[in-house]
């Protein structure tokens, strides 16, 4: 009875084009597995991304103490919080900074592994073929790309106050300025075999989804981190602030599927790559 239900509610809704579009979006997420990319590209963040920001705001907060609580402020905790989140993190900023030049450069590379996370979530969304390692560089390029694109962001909020009708400019600012991000970072993780106007859709919904996500996140992720902090400990602190990437992970892919679908539907090629995809399940099935 479900599954009749279910079938009738499917054929009533592709009668439509919304219907339709819901439909293959949801359809694409369904064989993206959402979750388990979201979370492999939250745990790749926590482990390579997070320590690199932490190490360039201890650096950057040596050389200008007025600065020392910028990404504390960007991840939306004091800098209390944020030197109990630095613990938790594995390898710790710490002994990375007593180790010095070599351990930012280890730690560079060891981010490489967020770059390769994403590039397979972003060759499954467009159904783009895997690249030769010559093309490595890509996954430096990308991390380089994400860590100065949120560096800017997080000087936007300083620039930008929450006074008067700045927050809308704030907001304007950071939905511009996260949508470029991914924008160059997917294109340059696909190594450039999807063009830039097809992936423009889904960084414009990345751009406001992430911009829209900080705003909450700023003001229910601190007494979040904080309870958990006092509950569990680092442990704690640290699920909880990974739970808070799964968010943002899938607020991407989400974002680049519906773009991907969108751009398809308006160019017209939607329904070719649904057949071409029917064709190809069919033969398969008839092994």
């Amino acid at each position: 009875m479900t599954r009749w239900t279910t079938s009738r509610l499917v054929r009533r809704s592709a009668r439509s084009p919304a219907g339709r579009f819901v439909l293959r979006v949801a359809r694409d997420l369904a064989d993206l597995g959402l979750i388990d990319r979201g979370m492999t590209l939250a745990a790749h963040t926590f482990t390579s991304v997070l320590p690199i920001l932490i190490v360039v705001g201890a650096v950057q907060s040596r050389l200008d103490t007025r600065t020392a609580a910028i990404f504390a402020e960007h991840m939306g905790f004091d800098a209390a919080t944020a030197e109990t989140l630095e613990k938790s993190l594995p390898g710790g900023a710490q002994e990375l900074r007593a180790t010095g030049v070599i351990g930012v450069v280890l730690l560079v590379i060891a981010a490489t592994s967020f770059a390769r996370a994403l590039e397979r979530s972003l060759r499954r969304i467009w159904r783009t073929p895997a690249v030769s390692l010559k093309f490595a560089w890509r996954w430096l390029a990308a991390v380089a790309a994400v860590v100065i694109g949120i560096a800017v962001v997080v000087a936007t909020r300083i620039i930008i106050r929450d006074e008067g009708p700045l927050p809308v400019i704030e907001f304007i600012a950071e939905v511009v300025l996260w949508g470029a991000l991914w924008w160059v970072a997917s294109w340059i993780v696909v190594n450039r075999r999807v063009s830039l106007r097809e992936l423009l859709p889904g960084s414009v919904l990345a751009g406001i989804g992430f911009a829209v996500a900080g705003r909450f996140g700023r003001v229910f992720l601190p007494p979040l981190l904080a309870d958990s902090a006092q509950r569990f400990g680092v442990l704690g602190m640290a699920f909880t602030y990974i739970g808070w990437l799964l968010v943002l992970a899938c607020i991407l892919l989400i974002a680049a599927t519906v773009g991907r679908v969108g751009y398809l539907t308006y160019s017209g090629r939607a329904w070719r790559h649904s057949a071409s995809r029917l064709r190809v399940e069919a033969h398969v099935g008839g092994r």
